[in-house]
C-alpha cells in the first residue's frame, strides 16, 4: 500500500515538523494514560472488593461449618437420647412383662381360691345335710326312748303289783331283769346327754360370771382419748351416760381455740424441771431478748418404734423416757382438770378409763415402756392398771370414720373397702374392710412415711433461710426459739391452713420488725440493707407458697397411688384426717388426682381430731372384763414357738445362663425367674423377721416391687415349679432419684401368732409400707 511506513522508520518520523499536531498527538496520549489509569484504579478497586467479598464467604463457610458441627452435635445427642429411650422402653416393656407374669400367677392363685371356696362350701352343704340326718336320728332314738319309758312304765307298775301280792315266779324274776337292764341303758344315755347340756350351758354360766364382774367396773364414769403425736398432741373426752357428746379440748396454758398444742418442753437450765411446754412456749414474752434460756426438746415420740433408724432419731438432751413423761404429766394436769371442772368428785384413778392411740409399727416393748410414762406421770394409780387401754392410730381413726364417714355417705356395708388418709408429723395410709357390728375392719394395707402437715413447716423455714440466710435462722432458732415458733406458727395460722391455690396474686408479708427484730441484728449488712428498703417486710408470693406445698403432696399422692396398687379390691371411700387436711388446697389436689378411682374422698367433722375421738368412741363401747382376761390369756397361752410347714421368699430375675438354667425357662428377653429363700420349711421360729435389702437396677428408677411365694419344698429354684404359690407383691417408692443408685430398701417377712406381716422400707428417707398376709390354709 502507498501510505504504509517502513518498519524501520526513525521516532523523528512519527511526528511531523509541525508543533500543533505534536501538541494534539502528546495530548491523546495524555488522554489515553489517564483512561488507562483509571482503569487500572478501577481494577484495583474491583481487586480489592473481591477480596473482601473473599473474606466475608470465607467467614460465612467458617459460619456454617460451625452450625454444621453444631447439628452434628445435637444429632449426636439426638441419638443418644433415642438410644436411652430405647433402653427405658425395653425397661418398661420388662416391667411389663413381669407385671403380666404377676398377673397371670394371681389369676391362677384366685382361680385355686376360688375352686377351694367351691369344695369347702359344698363340705359345708354336706355337713349341714349329715347334721340334718343326725337331728333326725335323734329324734328317733327319741322317740323310741319315750316308747321305751312307757314300756318302763307299765312294766314297773305291774311289778309293783306283784310285790304288792306276793306272788314272785322265776317268770317275773325274769321281768325284773329285764326292766333293770332297760332302766340302766336309759339311765346311761340320760347322763350322757346331761353331760352334754352341762357343756353347752358353761358359756351361759361364763357370760353370768362375766355379766356378775362388770358390775365391779361400772364406775368408769368418764373416758378420755388422748392422741399423744410427735409434733402436736391432743385430748378427747366424754362421760359414759353420755358418749354420743364428745368434747374435744380447745383450751391450754397460754393459748385457745385450738383442738392440739405443740408435742415439745422447755426445761430449765440443768434440765431437771420443765418451765413451758406445748403452744405456751411460742407466747411473746416482754423481756424475750433479755432472757436465754435452753433448746426446746422436741421429737421425742421418734425414738419409739422402728420407723427411724438408731442413728436417724433425734439426738435429745435429756433420756427420752424423761421427755415421754414429763409431757404426760404436764399435759395431764390439763386432763385432770377438765374432768374436775366437768364432774366435780370423779376419782381420777379410779373413774377415768384413758385410751391412748399408738402407731401400727410399735412392738410390746413400746408399748410398756409409753405405759411406764403414763405410771411415772401419775396418770395410772397402778402400772398394771386396765385404766389405760391401747389401741392403734389406724384403728382410732377407722372408728372414727365408721361412726361420721361410712355410715353419713351410705357406705356402711358388710365388705366395704376404704382407705385412711392421716396426714399429721408423718403421713400414714391405711386401707380396711368394714366386717359390721361397729368392728373396724381388718387392716389389709399401712403405709408410713416421714412427709406430712411438719414438711410443709420446713419448707416454710428453707424460705427463710434463702432470705435471710442460714446463719441468721440458725441464731434465731438457738438463742430466740420463742420467737422462731412464733413465726412458724403465724405461718401456719395465716398460710398453712387457709391456704386455697385459687388466688394467683397471694401474697404473705412478714413483718420481721415485728414478728422478730432480733433478726435484724443476725442478718449481714447487704440483706439488712434489703429488709430495711422494704420496710423490715419479707414478701412470700403465691408461687413460693405452692413450692411448699407441691413437693409434699406429689408425695402423698405417689403413696395413695401405691397403697391402690398394692390393693386389688376396689376403695370405695378415702377419708382425709390429721392437721394438713384441714387445707382446701390439698383437698383439690387429692380430689383431682383419685375421683375416678374412688367413690367418695371426704373430710370428716373434726378431723384433725379424729384419732382423739375414735379412741374414746372404742373407749365407751369395751368391755374391761373381757379386755382383762384376754390380756391374761395373751400372757398365759401365747404360743412362743412354731415350726414352719413351708419355705418362704422371694422373685428374683436373673440372667439366664447357658448350662445351669434349662432353656424353656428362658424368657424372650434372656432373663429366668428365680425362687431365692428367706426361711426353710421346718425352722423353728418366734415371732421373728427375716428381711434383705435391695438397691435399685437403675440411678431414675423410681419405684421398686418385690414378690413373696412358697412352698412346701426344702430347696426349690424357679418359680414356675409344682407347688410354687404366690403369697403377695409390695411395692414402694422410690422419690430420691438424686441419690442414684445408692438407695437401700430393706424387704421381710414376719412371722406373727396369727399372721405373716410383709413389709419394706426405704432406708434413705424412712418410707415405710407394710400388709397382711394369712398363713396357708393348713398351716
Amino acid at each position: 500500500m502507498t501510505n504504509e511506513r517502513p518498519k524501520n522508520d526513525s521516532f523523528e518520523n512519527l511526528f511531523p515538523d509541525k508543533p500543533n499536531e505534536v501538541i494534539e498527538v502528546i495530548k491523546k496520549l495524555g488522554i489515553g494514560f489517564d483512561e488507562l489509569n483509571d482503569k487500572l484504579v478501577n481494577l484495583l478497586e474491583e481487586n480489592q472488593s473481591l477480596k473482601q467479598q473473599n473474606k466475608e464467604i470465607l467467614r460465612i463457610n467458617s459460619d456454617l461449618n460451625e452450625k454444621h458441627q453444631e447439628i452434628l452435635h445435637i444429632n449426636s445427642d439426638l441419638n443418644e437420647k433415642l438410644q436411652e429411650s430405647l433402653r427405658i422402653n425395653s425397661d418398661l416393656n420388662e416391667k411389663l412383662q413381669e407385671s403380666l407374669h404377676i398377673n397371670s400367677v394371681l389369676n391362677e392363685k384366685h382361680q385355686e381360691s376360688l375352686r377351694n371356696l367351691n369344695e369347702k362350701l359344698q363340705e359345708k352343704d354336706k355337713k349341714f345335710e349329715n347334721l340334718q340326718q343326725h337331728v333326725l336320728i335323734l329324734e328317733n332314738h327319741k322317740n323310741e326312748e319315750k316308747q321305751q319309758l312307757e314300756i318302763f312304765y307299765q312294766n314297773l307298775n305291774k311289778n309293783l303289783e306283784i310285790l304288792k301280792l306276793n306272788e314272785i315266779n322265776e317268770n317275773d324274776i325274769k321281768s325284773l331283769k329285764e326292766n333293770k337292764n332297760m332302766f340302766s341303758k336309759i339311765n346311761e344315755n340320760n347322763k350322757q346327754e346331761h353331760y352334754n347340756i352341762n357343756e353347752s350351758t358353761t358359756v351361759d354360766k361364763g357370760l353370768g360370771e362375766d355379766t356378775e364382774k362388770s358390775s365391779h367396773h361400772s364406775d368408769i364414769k368418764v373416758v378420755v382419748g388422748l392422741d399423744f403425736g410427735t409434733g402436736y398432741s391432743g385430748f378427747s373426752y366424754c362421760h359414759v351416760a353420755n358418749s354420743q357428746s364428745i368434747i374435744s379440748n380447745d383450751s391450754w396454758p397460754g393459748e385457745s381455740g385450738q383442738f392440739k398444742t405443740k408435742t415439745v418442753l422447755q426445761y430449765d437450765v440443768k434440765y431437771n424441771n420443765v418451765e413451758f411446754w406445748g403452744t405456751h412456749l411460742a407466747k411473746r414474752l416482754i423481756r424475750r431478748n433479755k432472757i436465754h434460756r435452753n433448746k426446746p426438746v422436741e421429737l421425742f415420740k421418734l425414738c419409739l418404734g422402728n420407723l427411724l433408724l438408731d442413728d436417724q432419731k433425734p439426738k435429745l438432751p435429756v433420756d427420752y423416757k424423761k421427755a415421754i413423761t414429763d409431757y404426760f404429766r404436764e399435759i395431764g394436769k390439763v386432763i385432770k382438770n377438765t374432768v374436775e371442772k366437768h364432774w366435780p368428785g370423779v376419782d381420777f384413778f379410779e373413774n377415768v378409763l384413758m385410751i391412748l392411740p399408738i402407731l401400727v409399727e410399735y412392738s410390746e416393748r413400746d408399748e410398756d415402756i409409753i405405759r411406764e410414762c403414763i405410771y411415772n406421770a401419775d396418770l395410772i394409780s397402778d402400772e398394771c392398771s386396765e385404766n389405760l387401754q391401747f389401741i392403734t392410730e389406724s384403728e382410732a381413726a377407722t372408728i372414727y370414720c365408721i361412726e361420721n364417714g361410712l355410715n353419713e355417705i351410705g357406705l356402711l356395708n358388710i365388705g366395704t373397702t376404704f382407705m385412711i388418709v392421716d396426714c399429721g408429723y408423718t403421713t400414714s395410709l391405711t386401707t380396711r374392710k368394714f366386717l359390721g357390728n361397729k368392728q373396724s375392719g381388718e387392716i389389709t394395707d399401712h403405709f408410713a412415711d416421714l412427709c406430712g402437715s411438719e414438711s410443709i413447716d420446713r419448707k416454710f423455714i428453707d424460705v427463710l433461710r434463702e432470705k435471710l440466710g442460714d446463719h441468721a435462722i440458725n441464731l434465731l432458732i438457738e438463742n430466740h426459739n420463742n420467737e422462731f415458733q412464733c413465726l412458724v406458727r403465724d405461718f401456719c395460722r395465716l398460710v398453712k391452713i387457709p391456704f386455697t391455690g385459687d388466688d394467683t396474686n397471694y401474697l404473705y408479708e412478714l413483718d420481721i420488725e415485728e414478728n422478730a427484730p432480733i433478726l435484724l441484728h443476725y442478718v449481714n449488712k447487704e440483706t439488712r440493707k434489703i429488709i430495711e428498703e422494704n420496710d423490715c417486710l419479707i414478701s412470700i408470693k403465691y408461687n413460693d407458697i405452692k413450692k411448699m406445698f407441691d413437693p409434699v403432696i406429689d408425695r402423698i399422692i405417689n403413696m395413695i397411688r401405691v397403697q391402690l396398687s398394692n390393693n386389688y379390691e376396689t376403695c370405695s371411700a378415702m377419708f382425709l384426717v390429721g392437721g394438713l387436711s384441714q387445707n382446701i388446697y390439698f383437698q383439690k389436689r387429692i380430689k383431682q388426682e383419685f375421683q375416678d378411682r374412688v367413690q367418695t374422698i371426704s373430710v370428716p367433722s373434726f378431723p384433725i381430731a379424729a384419732i382423739a375421738r375414735g379412741a374414746v368412741i372404742y373407749g365407751s363401747l369395751i368391755n374391761l372384763d373381757r379386755l382383762s382376761f384376754n390380756r391374761l390369756n395373751k400372757l398365759k397361752f401365747r404360743v412362743t414357738s412354731r415350726i414352719l410347714k413351708f419355705t418362704y421368699g422371694i422373685e428374683l430375675i436373673k440372667d439366664w445362663k447357658e448350662g445351669v438354667d434349662p432353656p424353656y425357662r428362658k424368657t424372650h428377653d434372656g432373663k429366668v425367674y428365680k425362687f431365692s429363700p428367706l426361711v426353710r420349711r421346718g425352722e423353728e421360729i418366734r415371732d421373728q423377721t427375716f428381711s434383705f435389702e435391695r438397691k435399685p437396677e437403675k440411678a431414675f428408677q423410681i419405684s421398686m416391687k418385690c414378690a413373696f411365694y412358697y412352698t412346701r419344698e426344702y430347696s426349690a429354684e424357679y418359680l414356675d415349679e409344682p407347688g410354687m404359690e404366690l403369697l403377695g407383691v409390695i411395692e414402694i417408692e422410690l422419690p430420691d432419684v438424686h441419690f442414684g443408685i445408692n438407695r437401700s430398701i430393706e424387704f421381710g417377712l414376719t412371722f406373727g401368732q396369727l399372721e405373716i406381716i410383709a413389709f419394706s422400707r426405704n432406708k434413705t428417707n424412712g418410707q415405710q409400707y407394710q400388709t397382711t398376709f394369712s398363713y396357708p390354709d393348713d398351716f
